[in-house]
């Protein structure tokens, strides 16, 4: 295959939202929920091998600088996502790689321009194996794996030259917020249960003797909760620039 062969689809760009705003350790998600803005791009419908980038554009390194050099990249999420959205991308098997890279914080302290999240972090992922709602799901990529495949973007914006969006995410929950929700939540799961309990259950005096207890066994069920749940956090609308 020839690179003059490359079937590209034209995207007006526009504001799409991404990341998630489920919390707690099992059933989180990668967050905050935020919008981006997205200038125009091109992207092909179609996904490519490894073998099928490096017989089109042979060079050295890796596989993002080789397509650097030719003014080139994988898509991000917030790109993938309105083109997935306008029913421009043929469905593919495995993982497919996308250009973002979240740190184990999430998306927090990152531009909500569409630019790619990188260059450090995991990889961001959508795995047309586990598809929800006929739709590939989000994820990280841990480690390196060899059936994966990628779509290609081109447009008009260099990466570091965009201008009039450098709206920037918190950079990360408020510290006062998190304390004051955590002393919440064991209070009201864990420490009130607790001494309830003690109150119709345990002998004469317990409370008044063994309240330290009661106290550390409750602050460990509200610790212990968020294995499972945490109150999500609002979206971070997106204000369009004129």
């Amino acid at each position: 295959m020839d690179p003059s062969d490359i079937v590209w689809v034209s995207n007006d760009g526009g504001i799409v939202t991404i990341g998630g705003s489920r919390r707690g350790v099992l059933f989180g998600q990668i967050g905050p929920k935020h919008e981006c803005l997205i200038p125009s791009f091109e992207i092909t419908s179609r996904v490519f091998t490894v073998k099928e980038i490096q017989q089109m554009f042979p060079g050295e390194g890796s596989i993002e600088d080789i397509l650097f050099d030719h003014s080139l990249r994988f898509p991000t999420e917030g790109e993938w996502e309105l083109a997935f959205n306008n029913k421009q991308l043929e469905s593919a098997a495995g993982i497919e790689i996308l250009v973002d890279r979240i740190s184990d914080r999430g998306y927090w302290g990152q531009p909500t321009d569409g630019r790619p999240k990188g260059p450090h972090g995991l990889q961001c992922i959508r795995d047309w194996k586990t598809d929800n709602d006929e739709k590939p799901k989000s994820g990280l990529l841990f480690e390196e794996n060899q059936n994966v495949v990628f779509r290609l973007v081109r447009h008009q914006n260099s990466n570091n030259n965009w201008t009039k969006d450098g709206d920037i995410l918190p950079s990360g929950p408020d510290p006062v917020r998190r304390f004051a929700e955590e002393i919440t939540i064991a209070t009201i799961l864990g420490i009130i249960p607790s001494f309830v309990w003690a109150f119709f259950n345990a002998s004469s005096g317990y409370i008044r003797e063994g309240w330290p207890g009661l106290v550390l066994g409750g602050l460990f069920i509200g610790v212990f909760s968020a294995i499972f749940w945490r109150p999500s956090y609002p979206i971070f609308k997106k204000i369009k620039q004129e």
